[in-house]
């Protein structure tokens, strides 16, 4: 069975995603917030999804976003969650 997380919840599209999907899981940024790692963590622990719609976005250069992006790779590539990170993608 999928179990999908979508992040970004009180965004435009997705408001209109839980208009139309009732079923998905639904997290905002006061619940999943994508730049806290025990935040992260908490909810794959919780929720164990089998996939994830990132609809979550930030508001600053992407040139830090590339930063922070290689920082999570690296991070997850040596930790508990990266066979099942890979399992999922």
């Amino acid at each position: 069975m999928r179990k999908i997380l979508v992040t970004g919840s009180d965004g435009r599209f997705g408001k209109i995603l839980q208009k139309l999907n009732t079923k998905l899981i639904f997290k905002n940024k006061k619940q999943l917030n994508i730049l806290s790692l025990h935040s992260i963590r908490k909810n794959l622990r919780k929720y164990k999804p089998t996939h994830v719609l990132h609809l979550a976005g930030l508001s600053r250069p992407m040139k830090l976003h590339d930063q922070d992006i290689i920082k999570a790779i690296k991070f997850y590539g040596n930790c508990e969650y990266s066979n099942y990170l890979k399992s999922i993608i």
